[in-house]
């Protein structure tokens, strides 16, 4: 099983100087690599078939090892390698997607990776270390040990971010073993005034944000983004000002994944699988009114936690499909509300025309979820 690591890390003068280096060298050569092709080839989407893997390695190794010594000297050759491989994957969104290609930057790409490449092992760590040697960057400081015993570190990223350090290790560790729940199955709806609400065939359990938490973390970002609109640009007030606001930013973000991730562990231990709504998002976030709260409250940052917590157990997410009106319909007598009888956004309780039953319209939509039996299995 492939598993990743997130930590703060704690680099010294010397190691802060090499990373800044890293990020710099990454991101030279990832737009270097795409101006050249795109000045050989024009236009990389229709010249697909004649842009190989080769090709661009070969520029690795004859280009940049040689116009370039003074910058790759700096650096170890995992960069190189990394850097080569982003370029591949942005070729490959590219053709399969249509995900245009932008050009790293500094004020949001500082970001280096070192992949294990050696036979022998490029990274050094001991067991309950707080401590790991990465290629020219020796005994970098970490905020906490590696969760696991004897893994096998296969790829470490550091990242900065708010004027902070972070790095996540990826290892490779035995199976774990499926926990067996007695084939418990759980449906969950997504919704904006209720984050979560899910059955499991007995009971209706909700989930959702601390309201307080969140209103102050908003009120602190307006207030930090406006005493930085305040400032003189690129001043040392203005940078220590956009400093503050990352960090809210970054707070911001990290208490609704600490929840989600609670939610999602709490779930693995109850459940052997889940039902999820396939959700277009699109329809909310163009609504003004809603848009915001759509945003605090992410369904697809719940959803992708969920399903690769779930497949690493050996367990099952099934997707509904877009199209099923879970919302629509009655989970009594199976009524769905069409035309003038839908339900808007702003309706609370569903009122069934047919039996005349009245429930709530999220515990409606999750009991209509856990019912639905033509599911398709989830992938990563």
């Amino acid at each position: 099983m492939i598993i990743t690591h997130k930590t703060e890390c704690f680099p010294n003068l010397k190691q802060v100087k090499s990373l800044e280096i890293n990020f710099g060298i990454r991101r030279f050569f990832f737009n270097k690599t795409i101006m050249t092709l795109k000045h050989k080839y024009n236009d990389l989407k229709e010249n697909r078939s004649l842009i190989k893997k080769k090709e661009i390695m070969e520029m690795r190794r004859s280009v940049f090892r040689d116009n370039y010594t003074h910058f790759t000297s700096l650096a170890p050759s995992h960069i190189l390698d990394t850097t080569m491989e982003d370029v591949m994957f942005a070729l490959n969104s590219l053709w399969k997607k249509g995900t245009d290609i932008t050009l790293r930057k500094k004020k949001i790409s500082n970001t280096c990776r070192y992949g294990n490449s050696s036979p022998r092992g490029s990274f050094r760590y001991e067991n309950g270390s707080k401590y790991i040697s990465l290629p020219k960057l020796p005994n970098l400081k970490l905020a906490e040990s590696l969760r696991w015993d004897n893994a096998k570190i296969k790829l470490v990223t550091v990242k900065k971010e708010a004027e902070r350090y972070f790095i996540s290790i990826t290892c490779e560790i035995p199976d774990r073993p499926k926990n067996i729940n007695h084939n418990r199955h759980l449906g969950i709806d997504w919704g904006i005034s209720t984050y979560l609400t899910c059955y499991d065939g007995k009971n209706i359990y909700k989930a959702d944000f601390d309201e307080k938490i969140l209103k102050n973390l908003d009120r602190k970002i307006a207030t930090n983004q406006k005493s930085l609109n305040r400032k003189k640009m690129f001043s040392n007030n203005w940078l220590k000002a956009k400093t503050k606001l990352q960090q809210t930013y970054l707070n911001f973000n990290n208490y609704r994944l600490d929840e989600i991730k609670k939610w999602v562990l709490k779930f693995d231990h109850e459940f052997d699988s889940v039902t999820l709504e396939n959700l277009g998002m699109k329809f909310v976030t163009s609504n003004r009114r809603l848009a915001h709260k759509a945003k605090q409250k992410p369904f697809y940052l719940f959803k992708g936690t969920l399903i690769n917590k779930f497949l690493q157990t050996g367990k099952s997410v099934y997707l509904v499909p877009k199209n099923y009106p879970s919302t629509q319909t009655c989970n009594f007598c199976g009524y769905i509300k069409t035309g003038e009888e839908k339900m808007k956004l702003g309706e609370k309780t569903y009122t069934c025309p047919s039996c005349k039953k009245i429930c709530d319209r999220d515990e409606n939509a999750a009991k209509n979820l856990w019912a639905y039996r033509n599911l398709e299995l989830a992938t990563i």
